[in-house]
Order: C-alpha cells, then sequence, then structure tokens
C-alpha cells in the first residue's frame, strides 16, 4: 500500500513538473518568436528603438503586415467620430490598393479588422512613435514627403464624407483635430 501511495505522489508530481516545463517552453517559445519579429522588422524599417518596434508588434505590426502601417492616420481620421462612412471606407480602401494591400494578404486583414471595430487610441499612438524614430534616420526632403503623403491621405479621408449635402466644410472638427495632431507628430520628429 505504501508503494502504491509512493508510486501516485511521484505520478502527480512528474505531471505537475511536467505541465510547468510546458508552460515554461511556450513561455520561450513566444519570447523567442517576439525576438525574431522585433529583429525582422527592425531590419525592414531600419528602425532599432525597442519601445517602438514592440508597440507595433502589440498592434499586430510586423513585415508581413508594413504595407498598413502608413493607412494609420487615414483610419484615425475616419473613425474620429467614432462612426465609419462607407465614404470614408471607400478612401481607405483606394488607399490601400495604391499602397499594394491586396485582399487576402495578411496586411487586407488587419486593416479590415480596424475598419470593422474602432481601434483603440494606442494604435495611432504607437504610430506617432514610429514616425518620431524614423524621422531620426531620414534627412529632412524624405520625412517632408512622408508627411505630405500622410497628411494628404487623412484630409482625403476626413473629406470623403464631410459636409452636409456636399456643401459647407468636408473636414469635421474632431477630424481636424487628428489631422492637426498628425501634423505635430512630423513637426516634434
Amino acid at each position: 500500500m505504501a508503494d502504491s501511495l509512493h508510486e501516485r505522489a511521484e505520478a502527480l508530481e512528474n505531471g505537475f513538473f511536467a505541465h510547468r516545463d510546458q508552460e515554461l517552453l511556450a513561455k520561450l517559445r513566444d519570447q523567442m518568436e517576439t525576438e525574431e519579429t522585433r529583429e525582422a522588422l527592425s531590419s525592414a524599417i531600419g528602425i532599432d528603438n525597442q519601445e517602438v518596434l514592440d508597440s507595433m508588434i502589440e498592434h499586430k505590426i510586423d513585415p508581413k503586415t508594413l504595407l498598413v502601417l502608413g493607412l494609420i492616420p487615414m483610419v484615425a481620421v475616419a473613425w474620429s467620430d467614432s462612426v465609419l462612412e462607407p465614404a470614408e471606407r471607400d478612401a481607405i480602401a483606394k488607399a490601400a490598393d495604391e499602397v499594394g494591400v491586396k485582399d487576402g494578404s495578411v496586411s487586407f486583414a488587419l486593416l479590415q479588422s480596424w475598419l470593422a471595430t474602432k481601434p483603440g487610441d494606442d494604435l495611432l499612438d504607437a504610430w506617432k512613435s514610429y514616425i518620431i524614430a524614423l524621422a531620426k534616420t531620414l534627412d529632412e526632403p524624405a520625412l517632408g514627403q512622408i508627411r505630405d503623403q500622410v497628411i494628404g491621405r487623412a484630409e482625403s479621408a476626413a473629406r470623403a464624407a464631410g459636409g452636409f449635402l456636399g456643401l459647407g466644410n468636408k473636414i469635421s472638427d474632431s477630424e481636424q483635430q487628428v489631422i492637426d495632431e498628425l501634423k505635430q507628430t512630423f513637426t516634434r520628429a
């Protein structure tokens, strides 16, 4: 009887440690995968700031989804009034097509999730951190080109559904506020 009890205790102990080992191995695999993604992303965008990279990874931005990175400002402007209008969705879809986001791609799926549900403010904050870090690696003409493209797309999203019956100011106050934030990000950069 004592041997049977001892064997059961040993089996229980082995089971506990086997389960714990599996959890530790899973954590290690996750850490290694995150590190590999961080390195690949750093190589792709030329930024080595760990906080910026980790923030991007947290928001599902990796080398496979980089194409949608430039669309985050449009998404933020379109959702600024908490409603994504069909015309805004169309403007974002057109811009996505222009930058090469193809239906069926990981980038397309990520963009669709942002269009289906308003992303948190932390997505735009991650984008701002990226721009500030990117600015340290670019000369002024290159940064100016990116700024003009980002602001132009953001304004096109704002104008897409703005105004009343097509009259008046097509950019709402909430949209203008986000556009001003975008401009400010480039100023800090």
